[in-house]
């Protein structure tokens, strides 16, 4: 097992990172794009936020602090109304025309989010207005170059957050609008800038010669080839052409057992975020009945799904443990507002819809009428949330059909169906499916701010739900209030009371059920030794790896594959 090992002080610039990407993005414009590969793929090396979230050194894991980023500093009032930034002096856009290298101020930040409030697909969870009632931000202003000015409709506890948050808003040059095309053309200021990008082959970016933080990063490249097949990205890791994990967990032991020099990793933390079923209510659909849904929540088996997504068994026989919290709403990372479900006393009664009992879910399916019709599960077929989700799809399709749900699969394209009418149907206001859906779930900087965008009727991603049968749009009256009572509590120990009473309620109507993935396990990775410094910094969910724990890790020559070790 690696022993993370703070190695800065050794640390040696230059070299190219050898890392590799599976998937493409459809634009380079993190203010228009409708998917976040466009922000974790482009705006992470190149556009700044306003926050960061602070890093911690290993053991120690960060708490989701703050610090700037393009801001040097922040103030929110105490009525928690205005958020006001001051912009750090000497930042300036990519040398190249038509930004050539100007300072940037206040002018870019209020074009960024009046262009973000105004045509990006993701600002649901950020910019009020009278169709987005829930969400904060109501105008930005800049009284002076250095100066902006946020103001809120109404309080929000997660604000300072989501100005840190890697998949939400980031800052452009004013340039963009109109000086050039910024969905094939990127001229930003980050630690890195895009030195050759060939879409469908590869991104080649380049160390920024003036980047705030002094003497970071220490590559002086970074190479992503876009290789969509996993066999093909297996391969090349294995030749030491590719640095960075690309394994399926049940990959990993043997290919260190081929090459026993990589370093095997173990994750610092439990995820924070669950993947998670939600369901379908139009028309005839069986999940109108809450005793159906408890019986899906019921009918599949998690231990499998952890052995399957974590390859437990295998890591274990070789004294390799794999602690595992049950997900339960929220990911069992975030410490104070999860309680385990498995623990009833402290859970209460609703904990035993997260147990494998089949004979209890055909129970209820008998006494909610279900007669055996078909329903569809519905997911993403292609590669954008990895194979293995893939894999658990099946899976899960596999042990509805033994527990008495007859079930079958319905894989979506991605781009113009499964995100308009599954994952962002119900927050689009679409209808038309009456099944289960197998969702995928982005990182959020919050627990309030992902309980608002997934289970809240105004959330950008709201899953659809409904008590009576009717209206999923409207979501379920007491969810609604109780998770606009926690995005206004400012009071710790209040806001995880109100989330502990939310999780209990969610687990028996069963709106939202978590899936072990990623699992609730701080999974495992390969590397290669040449990637040091590994470990030793550790972000907070959310974080922007490229411009944060990533501006830690060095090239060392002397290890293998560059060097004999």
């Amino acid at each position: 097992m690696y022993t993370r090992v703070d190695t800065t002080d050794k640390a040696k610039p230059g070299g190219t990172y050898n890392s590799v990407l599976a998937t493409d993005v459809v634009t380079l414009d993190p203010l228009s794009a409708a998917t976040f590969n466009t922000l974790d793929i482009v705006a992470a090396f190149t556009y700044p936020k306003m926050l960061q979230f602070s890093l911690s050194k290993y053991p120690k894991l960060s708490k989701g602090e703050v610090e700037g980023q393009l801001a040097e500093s922040y103030e929110l009032s105490a009525d928690h109304l205005t958020l006001t930034f001051k912009v750090r002096p000497g930042m300036r856009w990519d040398s190249r025309a038509p930004t050539n290298g100007r300072e940037i101020d206040s002018s870019d930040v209020v074009f960024s989010w009046n262009k973000y409030a105004q045509v990006s697909p993701l600002r649901g969870d950020f910019v009020y207005s009278s169709s987005n009632p829930s969400a904060p931000v109501e105008s930005v202003s800049a009284p002076d170059s250095r100066t902006v000015v946020f103001k809120l409709h109404h309080p929000d506890a997660s604000i300072v957050q989501l100005f840190a948050t890697s998949v939400l808003f980031y800052n452009m040059p004013k340039e963009s609008d109109g000086g050039f095309d910024p969905k094939g053309t990127v001229r930003g200021y980050g630690p890195y800038v895009l030195e050759d990008y060939r879409p469908s082959t590869q991104f080649l970016w380049a160390k920024s010669p003036n980047y705030y933080v002094k003497n970071r990063p220490f590559m002086d490249k970074i190479s992503l080839p876009i290789v969509p097949e996993y066999a093909t990205r297996l391969s090349q890791f294995k030749a030491g052409n590719v640095w960075t994990p690309v394994h399926r967990q049940e990959d990993i032991l043997p290919t260190k057992k081929d090459l026993p020099v990589l370093n095997l990793l173990q994750g610092a933390d439990f995820p924070k975020t669950p993947w998670f079923l939600s369901f379908g209510y139009e028309g005839n659909s069986p999940f109108k009945d809450e005793r159906m849904r408890q019986a899906v929540s019921l009918i599949f088996d998690k231990e499998t799904i952890i052995d399957i997504t974590s390859n437990r068994p295998a890591f274990e026989s070789q004294g390799l443990p794999i602690p595992v919290r049950y997900m339960a709403t929220i990911g069992p990372g975030w410490e104070g507002y999860w309680i385990d479900p498995q623990d009833e006393k402290k859970f209460g009664a609703n904990s035993k819809y997260y147990k494998y009992d089949v004979p209890e879910a055909k129970k209820l399916m008998a006494a909610a009428g279900y007669t055996g019709s078909e329903v569809a599960l519905y997911y993403n077929q292609g590669q954008q949330y990895g194979t293995q989700y893939l894999q658990v799809g099946e899976a899960l399709a596999g042990m509805f059909n033994d527990g008495g749900l007859k079930t079958k699969s319905d894989p979506r394209e991605y781009q113009n169906d499964w995100l308009p009418n599954f994952y962002y149907g119900y927050a689009a206001g679409n209808k038309g499916f009456t099944g289960v859906k197998w969702m995928a779930e982005r990182t959020y900087p919050t627990v309030a701010s992902q309980l608002f965008a997934t289970l809240h009727k105004d959330g950008p991603r709201f899953v659809g739900m409904t008590p009576t049968g009717n209206n999923a749009q409207q979501g379920d009256p007491k969810v609604n209030a109780d998770v606009e009572k926690i995005r206004n509590e400012f009071d710790l120990e209040k806001q995880q009371a109100l989330v502990h009473d939310l999780l209990r309620y969610m687990a028996g109507k069963a709106y939202y059920i978590p899936v072990q993935f990623p699992v609730g396990t701080p999974g495992f990775s390969l590397y290669w030794p040449c990637v040091s410094n590994l470990g030793a910094y550790v972000g907070f969910a959310g974080s922007n790896t490229a411009a944060e724990t990533g501006l830690h890790l060095w090239i060392d020559t002397t290890k293998p594959p560059l060097g004999p070790g």
